[in-house]
């Protein structure tokens, strides 16, 4: 067998009647289930004589990888092994599937259990020292026997149904989809630095708007320009500026940039400016909910005007100013990205489109965000987990400021499926990216602090993942200390050994790893322009360090 060390990668071997026990180490396995033409999926008991799980009604057939040996390999042998039968196609479905069950006699499982759907023909012959029986089930009657109260089938296959029944409504189908094209057909060599679409436009148009939006501040009192002292000083402190050139990416997706009309350009550049104001308000109001101090390795705006309450002497409790005013100066950014926007002359039927892309973005993180606040120290589940992610970052960083720059250009509806589809893969990448930083990145280069999601409980899906597989010491650790404020550097520590001992970042890293392929695969049809850009894109935003 496989061992793993914490973030998935092999590090030894084992064998297999050595390895499982009361303290059984992570390691790596494949799970398939077995559909067959007419749309029925097999499940089949495992023989009396196997050591785990004797008599157990489970998927088709489950087993694990050799060393050297692709998971691809390993399912097709197990596959004719077990119930002698061949796939006709092959899909994995759950790339990041991990679980820790434990049997009645002691015996732990714990494993990263990808999870494939195979299409055969025919009816398997079992081996009766590895099934001793099998039967056919329609996708609904599964469904509801892994949903039972007194659910007979395996604790496995009951959280991997669960979650596939979020994804898919028909395994016949998942596994027919059109294979992917391999991600590195369109990753460039070498990379193209994806920013440089932008130039400089960005941050001359925004420096000169806010210079004449604070000098319009100053009209209705000289105090009013000190909200927007925390907005200028975000802006200069850099930050990746992905959203705006997400938008100039999107636009080059449909029109080349070099041939665009100045009024086109500076239609693009007010769009990519709105988004980044958008953004510097998202980071105000974050930045309260998170009980954060530092942002981008400066102060937040929330400390700075805590700090300007206290060197003037005035009465009240500083902190509560602080506060308040940060409150204020997010909705002044949330204006202002209005205001940018409005700065667009199209005709009247793109500018609805793109105003109805801006409320949808709108939307959508301000629901993540409530949601990521709603679920902070509950018991969230997988698909809420994600849903956040898709929300919260996914949809508002990549996929809509791809979507408005590409209405911009005036794109085909082939060209946004293609960015939609590229948008929502990296953008939840980029989000389990930032759980994973949050929790294990280093301070001096992400600019936030170092357990800002482990003390606000924050219901990411590594902490998520990482609750559910835990052992139970390591779980009365993360319910103990996720969600306390003022951890100290030993009980972080503590924490973070129980993710890693738990799976949960191995499970995170396939994940991720997943849907950078997936991102990659859909810039097929779009033009080499736009394939360079946001092909050297993904990698960054999957695998960056701040």
């Amino acid at each position: 067998m496989v061992l793993l060390d914490p973030t998935g990668r092999p590090n030894g071997t084992a064998r297999k009647d050595q390895v499982h026990g009361q303290d059984t180490p992570f390691h790596l396995a494949i799970s398939c289930y077995v559909v067959r033409a007419d749309g029925a999926v097999l499940v089949s008991r495992r023989s009396a004589a196997k050591v785990t799980w004797p008599g157990i009604w489970t998927n088709g057939c489950c087993g694990h990888p050799r060393p050297g040996e692709s998971l691809e390999e390993a399912v097709c042998r197990h596959l004719f092994d077990e119930l002698h039968l061949r796939p006709r196609r092959l899909q994995v479905v759950l790339p990041d599937f991990a679980y820790r069950a434990t049997m009645a006699n002691g015996v732990v499982e714990h494993e990263l259990c990808p999870v494939f759907i195979a299409e055969v023909d025919g009816d398997p012959t079992p081996n009766p020292e590895e099934v001793d029986a099998v039967d056919w089930q329609t996708w609904a009657e599964l469904r509801r026997r892994a949903a039972a109260p007194d659910s007979d089938l395996s604790p496995w296959s009951r959280t991997q149904i669960a979650r596939m029944e979020a994804m898919i409504t028909d395994p016949l189908e998942w596994v027919r989809r059109p294979e992917p094209i391999a991600p590195e057909r369109f990753v460039t060599s070498p990379p193209c630095d994806p920013f440089a679409v932008m130039g400089t436009d960005l941050e001359q148009l925004i420096e000169e708007f806010i210079d004449g939006a604070v000098a319009n501040l100053a009209t209705y009192d000289p105090l009013a320009p000190e909200m927007a002292a925390p907005l200028r000083a975000l802006f200069r402190a850099g930050g990746k500026r992905l959203r705006p050139c997400l938008v100039y990416c999107g636009f080059q997706a449909a029109e080349s940039l070099t041939d665009a009309s100045c009024e086109q350009r500076e239609n693009v550049a007010n769009v990519a400016a709105a988004v980044e104001m958008l953004h510097t308000f998202a980071l105000l109001h974050d930045d309260i909910m998170d009980r954060s101090a530092t942002r981008r390795g400066q102060p937040t705006a929330h400390i700075r005007f805590a700090a300007m309450h206290d060197s003037c002497s005035a009465k009240g409790d500083s902190e509560w100013f602080g506060l308040s005013a940060a409150v204020v100066a997010g909705d002044l950014a949330f204006v202002w990205a209005d205001q940018l926007l409005d700065r667009v002359r199209r005709d009247p039927a793109t500018v609805e489109q793109l105003r109805g892309i801006y409320a949808a973005l709108r939307n959508e993180v301000i629901a993540g965000q409530y949601l990521d606040i709603r679920l902070a120290g509950s018991a969230a589940t997988d698909v809420q987990a994600l849903t956040v992610a898709l929300l919260k970052s996914g949809r508002y960083t990549v996929t809509r400021p791809l979507e408005l720059g590409a209405t911009l250009a005036a794109a085909s509806d082939r060209v946004i499926d293609a960015l939609r589809t590229y948008g929502d893969a990296i953008g939840v990448a980029f989000q389990l990216r930032d759980d994973v930083l949050g929790v294990f990145g280093d301070s001096a280069l992400t600019g936030k602090g170092a357990a800002d999601d482990l003390t606000s409980g924050k219901a990411s899906l590594l902490l998520v993942r990482a609750r559910e597989l835990a052992r139970p010491a390591h779980r009365a650790v993360l319910e103990r200390c996720l969600g306390e404020p003022g951890l100290d550097e030993e009980r972080i520590e503590e924490c973070r050994e129980a993710i890693r001992a738990s799976g949960a970042l191995a499970s995170i890293e396939r994940l991720i790893d997943a849907n950078h392929d997936a991102a990659i695969a859909a810039l097929g049809g779009l033009p080499e322009s736009a394939r360079e850009h946001l092909g050297a894109l993904a990698p960054m935003l999957a695998h960056r360090d701040r």
